[in-house]
């Protein structure tokens, strides 16, 4: 039932989107079911879905490392292996119609810290979670899971979508009925809450920055894409600066994982027994990392600063995210 509501919610998101707007390109969804999985069934699904949303719908309970999902009577997975998975498959929004989900658990009846699911996956590096502070009825729960859907298939950011959720449960049950107060948004400190980005706030082509060394210029250095596309950025004035907001970057990553800055590339001198030479250094200001390839594995490197080698391969956020070669151009004899 909460699938199909999905569904429906999300193709009534993108026919208002397209009615208001016909030049933009309406939202591409899919849903998938997954009744009562074991544990290794929803952790393939996640690993190989390619999905930025789970919405979970079942029974639990609350627990110190935040709590039990019971997928089905003989198999359960423990909030801490959950926010794993979603962690490492870049889940952006977990989303739990379950009363105990933005519950701490108690010992002695006293309350222990961020112990409720939505808590504990939040800290682990889940970007947004979306629980339930009590108990409520099904009818509720799917008036307010329709129209949030339906919001986050307009573009809207997800505190905005739960905003409106809330306002459509006011206006249905109006002050006597607490349906309105129950939703409850976790948002990671970094993230600013676009699920899918806004029209008109793509990448552009990079300004050009203009820089002058006092002595002599940096060596010429650049990124380049590795994939589908070959795209080249050139490191101009010996500084590029890689994160999700627009305004405040050289190289804009568009992705969920992507801090909104961060990190720099930079060049300054490094001393050797022989003098000083200039050497590019990467420093990493991110909540989830830089991944650099070294000795055919990929090295987290977070909020440290290493030096790079030419020809060094990189991931800016999850392990998923884009390669980028790390290329200093040869000087000329």
């Amino acid at each position: 039932k909460e699938a199909a509501t999905l569904v429906n919610a999300l193709q009534a998101g993108r026919a208002a989107q397209t009615s208001r707007n016909q030049s933009v390109p309406p939202v591409t969804c899919n849903v998938s079911k997954l009744i009562q999985p074991t544990p290794a069934e929803l952790i393939k699904a996640l690993e190989t879905g390619a999905y930025n949303i789970l919405f979970y719908a079942g029974h639990g309970e609350s627990a110190p490392d935040g709590g039990l999902l019971f997928l089905r009577s003989d198999a359960k997975i423990s909030g801490t292996e959950l926010a794993q998975v979603l962690v490492r498959t870049q889940v952006a929004l977990a989303v739990f119609n379950a009363c105990w989900s933005a519950k701490p658990d108690q010992v002695n009846s006293q309350t222990i810290p961020r112990s409720s699911l939505a808590e504990v996956l939040i800290h682990h590096g889940v970007p947004a979670v979306l629980g339930m502070r009590d108990s409520i009825a099904d009818q509720e729960a799917v008036s307010f899971i329709q129209s949030f859907a339906q919001a986050l298939a307009e573009r809207m950011p997800i505190d905005h979508a739960v905003a409106v959720a809330r306002q459509h449960m006011l206006t249905l049950y109006k002050f006597n009925q607490p349906a309105w107060t129950l939703p409850i948004l976790y948002m990671h400190p970094q993230f600013e809450g676009e699920l899918i980005q806004p029209v008109g706030e793509g990448i552009t082509e990079l300004p050009t920055i203009t820089s002058s060394w006092l002595e002599s210029p940096p060596p010429t250095a650049s990124l380049r894409s590795i994939g589908k596309t070959d795209q080249v950025w050139p490191i101009r004035g010996g500084v590029m600066r890689v994160g999700r907001l627009q305004s405040h970057n050289d190289l804009v990553i568009p992705e969920v994982c992507v801090s909104k800055q961060h990190a720099e590339i930079i060049c300054r001198d490094a001393f050797t027994d022989q003098g000083s030479d200039p050497t590019y250094f990467l420093r990493d200001f991110s909540r989830n990392g830089t991944r650099i390839l070294i000795d055919n594995g990929w090295k987290t490197v977070h909020h440290q600063e290493v030096q790079l080698r030419s020809g060094i391969q990189l991931k800016f956020g999850g392990p998923r995210g884009q390669i980028f070669e790390f290329i200093i151009d040869s000087p000329e004899s």
